[in-house]
């Protein structure tokens, strides 16, 4: 992912979503550890995690603003993002790239599916919550563990490394972000993708004052390795980590 045209770049925020098997290995999760707990995922989109979940009985619900809309619609939504995404990337082959590009899209695809049978079925049973960050819809302390998957850092402005060509989610949006999180967990939360968007990654410049603010809270925060293909080869240089921030 070069400077320039090449740099994969995102005018809004995609609908754009994945399996259970790549949150866990992007947020770093052990899936029998998840058993007990109440999760949260804030930016959820047309993912399967809350489905499969759900599935294995646990207790998770997702957050996103997307989701007072039309079943219909927003799946519709999710498939033409999806499509611009790949597009994009055909367009510009060398500003992600994936071990296996069709394994990517089709879990993309397999997500979406899986997303709208369980939307259109429990929208209205409180699994699926309409809300954004940096506000959002719960009490304090209301969730065990919060996940984010793939919004925070990758949404930051292109010269911040992110891939937003906007400044909508500079900063100050991120470190109100984090705030929001720590106030609805009362355990953990976890924010992936500490690396920018462009070649070589590096660390994400917006990842020590996120922090940092979080440790004056009052949690102990730690980067702990992913596995997840994101694309960015960011394994290789070190930097595919995930922030976890925990209440003593």
């Amino acid at each position: 992912m070069n400077d320039g045209s090449s740099r994969f770049q995102l005018q809004s925020v995609a609908f754009f979503g994945r399996t259970l098997a790549e949150y866990l290995q992007m947020l770093a999760l052990d899936q029998e550890g998840l058993r007990g707990l109440k999760i949260l995922d804030v930016a959820s989109g047309p993912g399967s995690f809350i489905a499969e979940a759900l599935a294995m009985g646990l207790d998770a619900t997702g957050c996103d603003p997307m989701y007072n809309g039309d079943p219909e619609a927003i799946v519709a939504q999710g498939k033409a993002d999806i499509d611009a995404c790949r597009e994009q990337i055909r367009r510009n082959p060398g500003a992600l790239v994936y071990a296996d590009i069709e394994a990517f899209y089709g879990d993309k695809y397999a997500a979406l599916e899986r997303f709208a049978a369980d939307y259109a079925k429990r929208r209205c049973d409180g699994r699926y919550i309409a809300g954004a960050l940096p506000s959002l819809p719960f009490a304090d302390g209301s969730f065990d563990l919060v996940l984010t998957a793939n919004f925070l850092m990758v949404y930051a402005p292109l010269e911040a490394g992110g891939m937003h060509a906007g400044d909508s989610f500079g900063l100050d949006f991120h470190l109100r972000s984090v705030e929001e999180l720590a106030r609805v967990t009362r355990k953990e939360l976890r924010v992936p993708g500490m690396h920018t968007w462009k070649q070589p990654p590096e660390r994400h410049p917006y990842c020590r004052p996120m922090m940092e603010r979080l440790e004056e809270l009052g949690f102990a925060v730690t980067l702990l390795a992913s596995r997840y293909d994101d694309g960015c080869n960011a394994t290789d240089s070190g930097c595919n980590q995930v922030l976890v921030a925990r209440r003593p």
